[in-house]
């Protein structure tokens, strides 16, 4: 059998090194147990107009009351409806009081693919007139509710909800923005 030369041993001996010390740093560096906020785009409720200041009552004349005038209807404020707790993470029952149907994307943070396909869900919702969501999966209390909320075996990357708390359409791996817009459409018919 042939020797093997020694610089060619300290070389395999060099290249064995790095990579048991690469293998040690992607084991420490790995994804942390801290739950990450997503930022999570809700339209602000309508404010009513702002009340004009009260102005002195004055007595009026006799000819101001007998002229006609036209009674002004009290403007009603916006009033958002009452929505029973669907069982989902409380954002998406505040979407629901804005929105008859809210396209709500699940993603991982830091996952590009997770991040495209929230890009491609808003848009969807937008188009489909909906509104959106994105859930950090990761965070435990989203996580719990999920999980109480839909079937273990499965595993959805968009949800369409309806204003009833019911999921009408669940879109597994990537979802192209006309697919969650016609999701979107048909959930809200």
């Amino acid at each position: 059998m042939e020797k093997i030369s020694v610089p060619v041993r300290i070389f395999a001996v060099v290249i064995v090194l790095v990579g048991i010390a690469g293998m040690l740093a992607m084991r420490t560096m790995g994804p942390s147990d801290e739950p990450v906020a997503i930022p999570v785009p809700i339209q602000a409720p309508a404010q009513a107009p702002a009340k004009a200041p009260a102005q002195k009552a004055t007595r009026p004349t006799k000819a101001a009351t007998s002229a006609a005038t036209p009674v002004k209807a009290k403007a009603k404020p916006a009033v958002n409806p009452v929505v029973p707790p669907s069982g989902f993470p409380v954002v998406v029952d505040k979407a629901l009081r804005q929105h008859e149907v809210v396209v709500v994307s699940l993603v991982v943070p830091g996952a590009r693919v997770d991040e495209l396909a929230a890009a491609e869900a808003e848009a969807g919702a937008k188009l489909g007139g909906a509104g959106f969501l994105a859930l950090n999966v990761l965070d435990e209390g989203v996580g719990r509710s999920l999980l109480a909320k839909l079937d273990p075996g499965q595993d959805p990357s968009v949800l369409v909800v309806t204003r009833s708390g019911e999921v009408a359409v669940e879109l597994t791996g990537f979802a192209d923005r006309e697919t969650v817009a016609q999701a979107a459409a048909s959930a809200s018919s």
